[in-house]
């Protein structure tokens, strides 16, 4: 008599059942995410401690599952109090970790990566298909599945998957769990015992044989509810990652250290950084930069009137030359910044010697609102009645291109002295009568075509001559200001949006000069260049305000409403130009 024949009813043989699915060897990913529980059955390693306590709620760790290259990590969490809010998912929830030999760190709040994973089934039997999920990485938090022997109102069994073993030597497990008032507590891990345990694991089907496709179904639906514990920590999400690295990198910044490494061009215009690193002790002299710059110089250049000061009160000298020869009040001065002037003035700088040409540092301040500053000091200098007359002028043209920011990039512009729209439209190859004014929306070509667009210019008139227009570099192209010169003057200017302002001047159907402008003035440039206040660092004009103005000058024009003028968006009659002149 058998075992069970005393307690079964003898029935037939089983018909064959339908095969839901089939065991195959190994994947690439097999044990990656979680437990190879399908293959091997665990080594088990008891280990009975708390790992945490607070005045309601112990953490223990209860021991370990072992896979041959895996670890799965048991915890059980016991409460005597539960409240309505403890399993709601919060950042001060249950934190578990552990800290390796090698100073490596894994733990449930490690985040998530997009995975990827075939799907089969559905109309075409048998084909994979692709689908991305969410999945967490470090110590992995394993579903108990439903099962009541897992869950109750006072114990609660935590699961954690680690897709690796411990490397050899000291590891500890760290728990903390805010919520809870349990503080960071740390238990030694045996590790030693895991990987000797490892090796115990038994594999349930070695040398598994692929399955073969035409014994696997189609299509089968398999659903089971649970979930990892809610108290445990979520991972935090990309957007906070990046906020928490930020406000640790905004710490770390004024943190004392005695050199200048790695401040960037608009650090030094941050007093409470230099404050920092003055008092870490870097030197407050000496050069930064390949240039000869020392610090007083770029603080000064942002017109950071406290910088300056910290660096002077820490014995910067307050007339250090830089490989050009420039004082910090230079570059005070060319920032148009009375704080920082003033500091360096009642500290004894020296605004009248020259330092590039004629120019000083105090002839610069003599142009700005701050000539009161320097005009009664010692050894003082008037400013010429032609350079006044000359900043008064341009100034007055720089104004009329407004108070507000100008859209420059990749703006082309010409001015051309002298012409009417329609003897303009007529050297640009095109009939007037076929050129009325619109604006730009009903203009004759694709705006979003840029390629069309550059065979188009606009055109307009303003007191004694006409602009021409484009979101694009004919208007300072050789070939257009040939065309467009004869008998007068021409000037082009192109903001590039890949760096740099380019321009050309043409006369009487010549090309006289191609040059790059707005950039500092130096000695060996036309005394424009300074009247035009291509050396101020921190105009008080649009930025392209006084190009503008300078490539209306040098064309022989005086414009009332720039903005006007140089915007494309504005009415003007629109050109299709000639062959010849579309570059």
């Amino acid at each position: 008599m058998g075992f069970f024949d005393d307690l079964v009813l003898a029935e037939e043989p089983a018909a064959d059942r339908t095969v839901l699915v089939r065991l195959g060897p190994p994947g690439e990913e097999d044990g990656r995410y979680a437990p190879p529980v399908d293959r091997f059955a665990p080594a088990l390693l008891p280990q009975l401690e708390v790992a945490g306590a607070g005045p309601d709620t112990r953490v223990l760790v209860t021991g370990w599952s072992l896979w041959p290259r895996s670890v799965t990590l048991h915890l059980t969490v016991f409460r005597k109090t539960r409240r309505q809010s403890a399993d709601t998912q919060r950042q001060s929830g249950l934190r578990v970790g552990l800290l390796f030999s090698d100073g490596r760190r894994v733990t449930s709040l490690d985040g998530t990566v997009q995975r990827r994973v075939a799907l089969t089934g559905g109309p075409e039997r048998g084909r994979a298909s692709m689908a991305s999920t969410t999945q967490a990485v470090g110590l992995i938090p394993l579903d108990p599945g439903p099962h009541h022997s897992h869950r109750s109102l006072f114990k609660t069994d935590v699961d954690l998957y680690l897709a690796e073993l411990p490397p050899p030597g000291e590891a500890q497990l760290v728990v903390e769990w805010p919520d809870e008032r349990i503080a960071e507590t740390r238990t030694p891990v045996d590790v030693a015992a895991l990987h000797a345990a490892s090796g115990r694991a038994l594999e349930v089907w070695p040398g598994l044989e692929p399955p073969d496709p035409s014994g696997q179904p189609g299509f089968f639906g398999h659903m089971e509810f649970g979930g990892p514990p809610a108290f445990l920590a979520p991972s935090l999400t990309p957007y906070q990652l990046d906020q928490l690295r930020r406000e640790e990198e905004a710490r770390q910044r004024y943190v004392p250290r005695a050199d200048w490494q790695r401040m960037s061009f608009r650090d030094w215009g941050d007093a409470a950084l230099v404050r920092a690193r003055l008092d870490g002790g870097a030197p407050p002299g000496g050069a930064v930069d390949g240039r000869g710059t020392t610090p007083l110089h770029l603080t000064a250049e942002q017109g950071a009137a406290e910088a300056v000061a910290a660096l002077l009160s820490h014995g910067a000298e307050v007339d250090a030359r830089d490989d050009d020869g420039y004082t910090p009040l230079w570059f005070a001065a060319r920032s148009v910044d009375e704080g920082s002037v003033r500091v360096l003035i009642d500290a004894g700088a020296d605004a009248w010697t020259p330092q590039e040409g004629p120019w000083s540092p105090g002839r610069l301040l003599l142009t700005t609102p701050l000539a009161p500053r320097v005009a009664d000091l010692p050894g003082a200098v008037e400013l010429p009645a032609e350079d006044v007359a000359a900043f008064r002028s341009a100034d007055t043209l720089i104004a009329a291109f407004g108070d507000e920011g100008l859209w420059t990039e990749g703006l082309g512009v010409a001015f051309v002295r002298g012409l009417t729209e329609d003897e303009l439209i007529r050297r640009l190859g095109a009939d007037p009568a076929r050129c009325p004014r619109t604006d730009l929306e009903h203009a004759p070509f694709d705006e979003a075509d840029y390629e069309e667009s550059l065979r188009h210019v606009g055109v307009t008139s303003v007191p004694g001559g006409c602009v021409i227009t484009q979101e694009g570099y004919l208007p300072s192209d050789g070939a257009v200001l040939r065309a467009v010169s004869t008998a007068t003057t021409a000037y082009g200017v192109y903001f590039n949006p890949k760096g740099g302002t380019f321009s050309g001047l043409a006369r009487d159907g010549e090309v006289v000069t191609f040059e790059e402008i707005g950039l500092s003035a130096r000695e060996s440039d036309p005394s424009a260049y300074w009247h035009f206040r291509f050396w101020q660092i921190r105009p008080g004009f649009p930025y392209g305000a006084n190009i503008f103005a300078y490539a209306c000058a040098a064309a022989g024009l005086s414009v009332e409403d720039g903005r006007e003028a140089v915007n494309p968006r504005t009415p003007r009659r629109w050109v299709a130009l000639s062959a010849r002149l579309q570059g």
